[in-house]
């Protein structure tokens, strides 16, 4: 398995199953060293519990925390606020999506020593039903109850405290800001099917399981779109095999607009040049969750426990915000860097649960199939 190796810096890897080839800090380097809880408003008695675990962990020597995702890029920076904050711990990482990722699960469970110590991902309810998970009730997360009735519960927490969401992933419409203005673009999602987009639109094939599949899963249910008005769009665009091409597409000017685009893939194509930008429409943004999990067996679980601790504090919700996230509950000091509103003043489209998304994209199965074989 091929793993990205943090520890302060970035480089790679390889580890296999069983093996014993991760470094980690020892705690007499860290024996010395304090935690830092300033400027991250927790009360004394959450402070004492996240010490109690910085304080075990080290003791113990469990201080190299895996976590298992589809990506790490968007949050690297969490990683190192957490271990500048935290002496003596470090951040590994590995990148699994699908079936790499259920088939290294079940692997490692079988040996009985499992390398991952956090969970990442969408479907974290259907990795916790097999097992994956272990309960840890987090005390830094809160509900925001002006989300209550805009996302199903079970998107932020299972109720069991095996999973929670500390952020939201926002798609909406980007588009190359040396070929179209903002005043330009489309107000609705349905327009992006009008003659005038013909062959200036570009996004990924929807029958690939991915973000595209999840936005118009999602549109479709929530009766913003319909197949004929899907049919559109499809014959005005050029589909490609990923999002990556799409945003390739994008940033050099050949396309005008990539619709179903993610806030945080065009904040990381802008700072690396791209003239693109991220267009949020009167309504209907559609949103998605990433829920975060301590894992059965962690290696490390006092250490993992102070990171999902973590990222629900400032620190966190700060670098979310700068990486184009919106934290679930932002703190009343924070800003958006990029002039966004916080994520309960933002029309978007009412998130349900994710075993009825699943659903839906089987029953749409078939349309996204024929749209992209047009």
């Amino acid at each position: 398995m091929k793993l990205t190796k943090r520890s302060f810096a970035l480089s790679a890897t390889v580890v296999m199953i069983g093996t014993v080839g991760l470094a980690g800090c020892s705690s007499s380097a860290a024996s010395s060293a304090d935690a830092d809880f300033s400027g991250l408003g927790l009360n004394t008695d959450v402070e004492a519990e996240l010490q109690g675990y910085y304080d075990a962990a080290i003791e113990s020597d469990a201080t190299e925390v895996m976590i298992y995702a589809g990506h790490h890029d968007e949050f690297t920076a969490i990683y190192d606020g957490f271990e500048e904050r935290f002496p003596g711990l470090t951040i590994t990482t590995g990148t699994y999506v699908g079936a790499e990722l259920q088939s290294t699960l079940e692997a490692e469970r079988q040996t009985g020593k499992p390398l991952v110590s956090i969970l990442s991902n969408p479907n974290g309810d259907r990795y916790a039903e097999q097992g994956f998970a272990a309960p840890f009730e987090v005390p830094t997360f809160e509900i925001n109850e002006a989300l209550e009735d805009r996302i199903d519960s079970s998107q932020l927490t299972d109720g069991e405290h095996l999973y929670y969401s500390p952020w939201a992933l926002m798609f909406n419409i980007s588009f190359n800001t040396d070929l179209v203005e903002e005043s330009e673009l489309p107000g609705a999602w349905t327009e992006l099917g009008d003659p005038e987009w013909a062959d200036r639109i570009t996004f990924m094939n929807p029958s690939t399981p991915g973000g595209t599949m999840t936005v118009l899963t999602q549109l479709l249910a929530g009766g913003v779109l319909d197949e004929t008005s899907l049919d559109a769009i499809g014959n005005n665009a050029r589909i490609v095999a990923s999002d990556q091409l799409a945003l390739q597409g994008l940033s050099s000017a050949e396309f005008p607009v990539q619709p179903l685009a993610a806030t945080t893939s065009i904040i990381n194509a802008a700072e690396n040049g791209a003239p693109v930008e991220s267009y949020f429409l009167p309504e209907n943004n559609v949103i998605a969750t990433e829920k975060w999990m301590l894992t059965e067996g962690a290696p490390a679980p006092d250490a993992a426990k102070l990171f999902l601790s973590y990222l629900h504090t400032v620190d966190a919700q700060e670098q979310a915000l700068l990486s184009g996230n919106f934290p679930i509950n932002q703190d009343s000091s924070l800003d958006s860097p990029h002039g966004w509103a916080p994520l309960q003043d933002i029309d978007f489209l009412a998130l349900s649960s994710q075993a009825e998304l699943r659903a839906a994209m089987d029953e749409y199965a078939p349309l996204f199939q024929s749209v992209a074989s047009e």
